[in-house]
């Protein structure tokens, strides 16, 4: 009779300790690779819209391997909230050097239309058209979206402070209403395809613009400071001139 020897069951090895990862350095290098990518990105989006934002993509235009590329961004998700912060900031920089230095002379409001309207670099301004658009329906990019929106909320009384004298202007229901149409309308016009005399329609738009603005300190039911200093605003009429208005 054979007899069965109860074999006892190997020990499990005991478990191994998680690694600590240390976290990458950042060097010259690195940060000037990361900078490439993202300028790549928005390259890549310019050209091919939202979902031209892939690794591939974006790894040609970088000039770099598809290992480099998700050595800082491991999928297209990564790269599109990294560019959400940098488009911002780009934009943010090219809008406080030239609302701190305004031209000597020029009447405000119309400094401020094109202060809104006009960044010096389109192409930033594209990209963040697409990710705003995007957010719709990618819900990760919207905290970023919004952690820059508050940015430009919490500078806007430094700049208004130098454009038009009074920080607390800022905090005015005409002034914020007034800010916000004239993003409105200025990146309306951004995208709008006018089929004929674009030059000219844009001028009437920009006129009816100026008209609603100086209309929007006639709101009594606006008024949170009465005795607040309100900014000068001139309405142009026609190629004659200008009528300026309080």
């Amino acid at each position: 009779m054979v007899k069965l020897k109860l074999v006892p069951p190997p020990s499990s090895p005991a478990p191994r300790k998680a690694r600590a990862v240390a976290p990458r350095k950042v060097t010259q290098k690195s940060e000037q690779t990361r900078l490439l990518i993202l300028e790549a990105a928005v390259e890549s989006i310019n050209q091919y819209g939202i979902r031209g934002a892939n690794l591939a993509r974006v790894a040609e235009i970088a000039g770099v391997t598809r290992g480099c590329l998700q050595y800082y961004f491991m999928t297209s998700e990564d790269i599109l909230i990294a560019l959400a912060r940098y488009v911002a900031q780009r934009n943010w920089e090219t809008y406080e050097a030239q609302a701190m230095n305004p031209p000597e002379g020029r009447d405000v409001i119309e400094f401020a239309i094109d202060l809104v309207g006009a960044p010096s670099s389109d192409r930033y301004r594209v990209t963040q058209l697409e990710l705003l658009t995007a957010a719709r329906t990618m819900p990760v990019l919207r905290p970023v979206l919004e952690e820059g929106a508050r940015m430009v909320e919490e500078q806007s009384k430094r700049f208004t402070a130098k454009l038009f004298g009074n920080a607390a202007l800022a905090d005015t229901p005409q002034f914020r209403a007034a800010r916000d149409l004239t993003a409105l309308v200025n990146d309306w016009m951004f995208i709008k395809i006018f089929p004929d005399q674009r030059d000219e329609r844009i001028a009437e738009v920009r006129a009816a613009l100026r008209i609603a603005l100086h209309t929007l300190w006639r709101i009594p039911s606006l008024e949170k400071e009465p005795d607040m200093v309100k900014p000068r605003i001139r309405i142009r009429a026609g190629a004659a001139g200008e009528t300026p208005t309080n």
